[in-house]
């Protein structure tokens, strides 16, 4: 039998967890890395729209082989694969010089694979320590993805300014990605479990009606969210916003999104995961929808930006929790895998889709349509699904 894990082993390991994900969470400042790349170097907005929604597809299908890998490795091999998986994607990217395979290569792929194999351990191992605090922890750990960009666009931005080429950022972004991950990943401790798992299979999981309704709301809710993270400097551009107030534009929308993460989770402990994401999805859409209906200025384009933020980080707390509270906590991190495939089709379709739709029409209005309803898709969905979870309940 496994010794039991101190209250300070606990803490430390939600800490760390927190700490891997502001790591691996900067793929949300890549607005700026895009608007670096269309203007220096030629690219267009949609191929550096794809570089990141390749990034966003990949590492959800990571996460399936990540859980299994945990397994035989433990979660501290899992992490240190991240460190590595991340630091050579960047570094990758550093010798691009723009060339658009290289950057799929080393981003999208490469760091991408890091960007799961963090993303699972990060998420599940924390939540495994309070159980009973499921929508609160899994706020705080995820809530690291969130911050991210603010810590990330802040250094950026200021590195630009001085000089420095986007590539040597990216080496940069290498050697410090890989070093905080593999330091951090000494501080996380699984554990375990000594409850019996209901021999949950892949076939089992898919003749679930609740899975499909999970996979479906979270491609809604994230192929919105996406499309505008991905997009969000160039869209205050066309507004003739000042680059600084887009520089923190993308700021606002992750403190916004991290804020989100906290408070929908802590929502969600008492509401319950499924009524609290009817009300966020919805919150959503409204956000959105209200960008292509106002002529943005500094200041709506700020609110507004952290409106759809907030929103957006809902996301990734409430859908971890549902997944826990109907298939069992013992099982997440076989089933959360297979949910978030719903993330990694937004990620390929979602922000490409509004690149494209600019490039063809120089606006990005129709695409914050298709987004906003897409959202209101998605809340109406979990209105009209039924009874919501109950605490224990378990369809396997």
């Amino acid at each position: 039998m496994k010794r039991q894990m101190t209250l300070a082993a606990k803490l430390l390991t939600v800490v760390a967890s927190f700490a891997v994900m502001l790591c691996i969470g900067g793929v949300y400042a890549w607005s700026i890395f895009a608007s670096e790349l269309i203007t220096g170097y030629g690219l267009s907005s949609t191929q550096t729209q794809i570089v990141f929604g390749l990034l966003i597809a990949v590492f959800p299908v990571t996460m399936i082989f990540a859980g299994r890998l945990e397994k035989l490795i433990g979660v501290r091999g899992v992490v240190f694969l991240s460190a590595l998986f991340m630091g050579s994607g960047y570094l990758l990217a550093s010798f691009s010089d723009a060339n658009i395979y290289i950057l799929l290569l080393g981003i999208g792929v490469l760091a991408g694979t890091g960007t799961g194999f963090g993303y699972l351990a990060a998420l599940t191992t924390p939540v495994k320590c309070f159980p009973e605090k499921k929508g609160m922890i899994t706020g705080i750990a995820s809530a690291g993805f969130g911050l991210a960009a603010v810590l990330l666009s802040s250094v950026v931005e200021k590195m630009l300014i001085s000089g420095i080429d986007v590539f040597m950022v990216f080496r940069y972004m290498a050697g410090a990605y890989f070093f905080l991950i593999f330091i951090f990943s000494f501080f996380m401790k699984s554990p375990g479990s000594n409850l019996q798992l209901p021999g949950l299979s892949v076939r089992l999981l898919f003749k679930t009606p609740r899975f499909y309704l999970l996979f479906a709301g979270i491609f809604l809710g994230t192929f919105a969210g996406l499309t505008v993270v991905g997009n969000l400097k160039p869209m205050g551009a066309v507004y003739s916003i000042e680059n600084h107030i887009l520089v923190i534009g993308v700021s606002v929308f992750a403190v916004a999104n991290f804020t989100g993460r906290i408070l929908w989770g802590i929502l969600s402990d008492y509401s319950g995961a499924h009524h609290a994401l009817t009300a966020a999805l919805l919150f959503q859409g409204i956000a959105i929808i209200l960008m292509g209906i106002i002529d943005l200025n500094n200041y709506s384009y700020l609110i507004l930006s952290a409106a759809v933020g907030f929103g957006f980080g809902s996301n990734f707390v409430l859908f971890a929790k549902e997944s826990a509270q109907f298939f069992g906590l013992e099982n997440l991190s076989a089933v959360y895998p297979y949910v978030f495939l719903g993330y990694a089709l937004a990620g390929l379709t979602g922000p490409s889709s509004g690149g494209l739709i600019f490039d063809i029409t120089g606006s990005y209005t129709i695409a914050v349509y298709i987004c906003a309803a897409l959202c209101f898709t998605g809340s109406l969905l979990f209105m009209i699904s039924g009874k919501p979870v109950e605490p224990g309940e378990n369809p396997i």
